[in-house]
C-alpha cells in the first residue's frame, strides 16, 4: 500500500467533517490482518477503565484514536494530542504502537490494539508515559438485531456468491468501508444506500429507417411511431420499411454520496458501459484469501478489479484510487 502525508492532512480536517455523522466504531466493523491495515483507521470507543480504579461510558467521538503513517491522533479529556507513532510491532494479542509525544518527547508510551480470533479489535490501550497507568477503551458490540438492521445497507464479506462472470448480471453490491489508497483514509459508507455497484445486462433496440426518396413521406414520423409500436407490430415495421437492430449490452451503474469538511454532501450517480469481463486466478493464495480477480473494463478504458475469495464470495472493489471493502472484511 502506498502511504503518503495527506493522510495527516484527513485527521486534522476529520473532527469537522464527523462532527454530524460521528458514530462508535464496533467490534464487528473489520478486521486487521497486517499492521498496515491500521493506517487511516479510527477507533471510537463507548467505554474506558483504568483498572483498579474506574470503569466509564460516553457518547460516540468523545475518544478517538486515529492511525496515520506516522501520527497517533487522540481526542478525549486529559489525553488529547499528537503522538509520533515510532513503530508498530506485531504482538501476541495484536499490535503495539510505539509512541512519543511530539510536543514533549520524554513522554514516550503505547498503545495495544487488542484483536480477538477473527482478527477484530475488541479494545485498545493507551498508555501516555512509563509513570502511568494504562487506560483500556473497549470497542462496542453491535446486538445481533443490529447488525442483521444495518446489513440491509451493506454486503457482508460471505454474503454474495459469483460462481462465473456470467452471474455478475444481476448483483448489487453495496461495500462497507472505503479506503483511499492515496491518502490511506479509512471511511465507513453512510447507511443510507450511499453506495452501490449494480451490474445488469440489457437488450437494447436500435431503430434505422430506410433511406427515403425525394418527396416520400416517413412513415414512423409521420405518425409518430416509437420502437415499442414497431415491436409490437411487424407488419407496420415492415410496411415503414425499417428494420430494428437488436445489441446486448452490458452496464455498471455507481452511486455514492461525497461527504465534506462542512458537513455538506454530493451525491454522484454514474451509468456505465462494459466493454469486457476477464477472470484470473492466483493459484497461491491460503483458504479464505482473495484467490480470483475479475477484470471488469469499461468501454471508457477504465478497468474495475473486483476480488473474490477462495469461496467465491465477493471481497472487494478496487476502482482507481479507492478500495471498496465488505462488512467484516
Amino acid at each position: 500500500m502506498k502511504h503518503c502525508i495527506t493522510a495527516v492532512v484527513f485527521f486534522l480536517a476529520c473532527t469537522m467533517a464527523t462532527a454530524q455523522f460521528v458514530s462508535y466504531t464496533y467490534v464487528s466493523d473489520r478486521k486487521f490482518q497486517d499492521p498496515t491495515d491500521l493506517i487511516g483507521w479510527q477507533f471510537r470507543p463507548s467505554e474506558l477503565e483504568i483498572p483498579d480504579t474506574r470503569k466509564t461510558s460516553f457518547g460516540p467521538g468523545e475518544y478517538s484514536f486515529g492511525v496515520t503513517q506516522n501520527n497517533l491522533f487522540i481526542e478525549g479529556p486529559d489525553i488529547a494530542g499528537v503522538y509520533s507513532i515510532n513503530n508498530i510491532n506485531p504482538a501476541e494479542y495484536g499490535y503495539t504502537l510505539n509512541l512519543m509525544n511530539a510536543r514533549n518527547p520524554t513522554l514516550q508510551g503505547h498503545l495495544k490494539v487488542i484483536l480477538n480470533k477473527y482478527r477484530q479489535a475488541d479494545a485498545v490501550i493507551f498508555k501516555r508515559s512509563p509513570n502511568e497507568k494504562e487506560i483500556i477503551f473497549w470497542l462496542p458490540l453491535l446486538s445481533q438485531k443490529e447488525y442483521d438492521t444495518m446489513g440491509q445497507w451493506y454486503t457482508d464479506r460471505r454474503e454474495l456468491m459469483l460462481m462465473n462472470t456470467d452471474s455478475l448480471w444481476g448483483a448489487s453490491i453495496m461495500p462497507f468501508l472505503l479506503i483511499d489508497l492515496q491518502s490511506q483514509k479509512q471511511q465507513i459508507l453512510a447507511i443510507d444506500d450511499s453506495t452501490s455497484f449494480r451490474f445488469s445486462r440489457e437488450i437494447e433496440h436500435t431503430l434505422k429507417k430506410k433511406k427515403l426518396k425525394k418527396k416520400e413521406i416517413d412513415l414512423i414520423d409521420s405518425l409518430q411511431l416509437s420502437i415499442e409500436d414497431l415491436l409490437a407490430d411487424s407488419s407496420l415495421l415492415a410496411e415503414t420499411g425499417a428494420r430494428i437492430e437488436t445489441d446486448i449490452v452490458d452496464y455498471l451503474s455507481f452511486k455514492t454520496r461525497i461527504l465534506f469538511d462542512d458537513g455538506g454532501t454530493q451525491w454522484v450517480e454514474k451509468r456505465l458501459e462494459i466493454k469486457d469481463v476477464d477472470e484470473k486466478v492466483d493459484k497461491n493464495v491460503a483458504e479464505g484469501g482473495e484467490k480470483y480477480l475479475w477484470e471488469i473494463t469499461l468501454k471508457n478504458g477504465e478497468i474495475i478489479h473486483l476480488f473474490l475469495d477462495t469461496w467465491r464470495h465477493v471481497s472487494s472493489i478496487e476502482w482507481g484510487p479507492h478500495l471498496y471493502r465488505m462488512r467484516g472484511s
